[in-house]
């Protein structure tokens, strides 16, 4: 099956002046980003549009100039699960691309994002030409993999109390523009969201969080409910 874009492609500024380029995975090298500039097409998707589906072949790599992007999974049962959240200058896409292996999550616009679409032999060819890029790629898929094993762990060892006030500090400090929905929290620690509305009422007695204007969650001790995620 062929990956599938939705979002819609157009010009975009010069490479030099993106706001991102020293936060990307790519453009670090004068070099690199001269060959990008030829390769490279904006693509625009609105919130909950999919950017690539789970069970697609990767055709390239997606870096995000702005917006948030989520990876998500379901399981036979029709749950889904969060396994990342990103922002502006994440990549998306590069583990399933140098596996040579179809996408194992399906990536979904949070809100209006703006991405850069790379295609694969294109990549491949900056990477023959800089294999310096190799080891900053390792170092990246490093630190994932470390991410990863670190949710895993709170999954295996958390209650959902612990996990849904690790989620609410995690979206705070890493997307505190967005107003997160009981269902999104829910999909990122790992439960229900008749649990997570359940959990922030708790929350809301004690004096941690305030949600009265009836979507936003304010907290109002951090630290209170950093011992809770703890």
């Amino acid at each position: 099956m062929s990956e599938k874009k939705e979002g819609s492609s157009s010009h975009s500024p010069s490479c030099q002046t993106c706001g991102m380029r020293f936060e990307s995975l790519l453009c670090s090298a004068p070099d690199v980003v001269a060959m990008l500039e030829k390769a490279r097409v904006m693509c625009r998707f609105k919130a909950g549009q999919v950017i690539f589906y789970a069970g697609n072949d990767p055709l390239g790599i997606f870096t995000i100039q702005s917006g948030t992007v989520k990876l998500e999974v379901t399981t036979a049962n029709g749950s889904a699960h969060t396994l990342r959240l990103m922002g502006a200058g994440s990549a998306l896409g590069y583990r399933s691309l140098f596996a040579d292996e179809p996408y194992h999550a399906s990536a979904i616009a949070v809100d209006d994002c703006e991405l850069c679409f790379v295609p694969k032999a294109e990549i491949l060819n900056i990477f023959k030409a800089h294999p310096e890029l190799a080891m900053k790629l390792l170092s990246h898929i490093s630190k994932d993999l470390r991410m990863a094993e670190e949710k895993w762990m709170d999954q295996m060892d958390k209650g959902a109390a612990e996990r849904i006030a690790e989620a609410l500090l995690f979206l705070q400090d890493h997307f505190q523009h967005q107003n997160w929905t009981r269902r999104e929290i829910a999909q990122w620690a790992g439960t229900t969201p008749e649990t997570v509305i359940r959990t922030l009422a708790h929350f809301e007695k004690e004096g941690l969080i305030d949600q009265s204007d009836g979507r936003s969650i304010r907290i109002i001790s951090k630290d209170k409910l950093r011992q809770r995620a703890d």
